[in-house]
């Protein structure tokens, strides 16, 4: 025996035991009464059986029409799956990306990396929770946030993670400073200084550096604004913590001087921290960009290269340039 099913038949045949009439399956799919029986009749031709009988005024399904029944609701939920995941896909492609930095200053270089983001999926959405600066990882598990740029990971967050780039922290300060025409700084030369930090208490300098030494700074300043902690340094009044780009793109260095931080220098490593329901696609293109204009941070002019339109996404960028200090 030989005979074809097609999706329309299977539709039919589920019509018919649902509204238990002919004319009522034909209303739903919008075709005449007797051209949705001569359908049937086409199909009970084919299989070479009949699928329904008349009972109680109803047309009721026999063994067989129950089989084909249990067919037609099985291809409706998968097809009602493939386009639940079509849709969800689609979405993805199409949809948002929220981003949270856990450092101020990356505010300085992130709009380009959003600008060639948006170049290379312009219908994408992208959008900077500035709120969550404070901690991107309760921003993360609530929700508001789908990827944030960290450079303090925490321990078993469940979150997965992805190195970005790494940069050096310099210690900012006056060239009327004592230290000032020092090669680098050890521990011990904060034990006597007032430090201008933008997370105070919390910032990495002390949690890595000067704490595990046995170093607590005379005083810790807490300044939210990059101008205001560069002209509190330039003044003599503390000494300021800053990576060599962003001392690199301040517009007056006057005054100022970078030195290292301990004989081999404090980097620190930027991660990108990703919540589980954001699109592979979306975080792919994000981190690759992301890790391009790390290297770029790392060159005097880097704000010059990334004004060029899609420096990021266009080509790639030499990485061994000379840092600050």
């Amino acid at each position: 025996m030989s005979w074809n099913i097609e999706n329309k038949d299977l539709n039919l045949v589920r019509l018919i035991a649902e509204n238990g009439s002919l004319t009522s399956a034909a209303r739903r799919m919008h075709v005449s009464q007797p051209a949705a029986s001569q359908r049937l009749a086409n199909i009970q031709a084919r299989i070479g059986a009949d699928l329904f009988i008349r009972k109680d005024g109803q047309m009721r399904p026999t063994a067989i029409g129950d089989r084909l029944i249990e067919a037609a609701e099985a291809s409706s939920r998968l097809l009602d799956e493939t386009k639940a995941d079509i849709t969800r896909l689609l979405e993805q492609r199409d949809g948002s990306l929220h981003i949270a930095t856990q450092c101020y200053t990356c505010y300085r270089w992130l709009p380009f990396v959003i600008r060639d983001m948006r170049l290379a999926h312009p219908a994408l959405t992208v959008d900077v929770v500035p709120e969550a600066t404070e901690d991107p990882y309760a921003a993360l598990i609530s929700d508001q946030v789908d990827i944030a740029i960290v450079s303090n990971p925490s321990v078993d967050s469940g979150f997965a993670e992805q190195e970005l780039f790494t940069d050096e922290l310099y210690a900012v300060m006056s060239v009327e400073h004592p230290y000032s025409t020092r090669r680098y700084l050890n521990p011990s030369n904060f034990s006597d200084q007032t430090l201008i930090l933008y997370t105070g208490n919390k910032h990495a300098v002390l949690e890595e550096v000067l704490y595990p030494a046995g170093i607590t700074p005379a005083q810790i300043m807490q300044v939210r604004m990059t101008e205001a902690i560069v002209e509190l340094a330039r003044s003599g009044q503390g000494i300021a913590v800053l990576a060599g780009w962003a001392f690199n793109d301040l517009d007056n260095r006057d005054g100022l001087v970078p030195v290292r931080i301990t004989k081999r220098g404090f980097k620190r490593t930027w991660r990108a921290v990703i919540n589980d329901n954001c699109s592979d696609e979306h975080v792919s293109s994000l981190i690759r960009y992301i890790r391009k204009a790390g290297g770029v941070l790392r060159g005097e002019m880097w704000r010059k290269e990334l004004q060029e339109p899609a420096a990021l996404s266009g080509r790639q960028f030499d990485t061994k340039r000379k840092r600050a200090g």
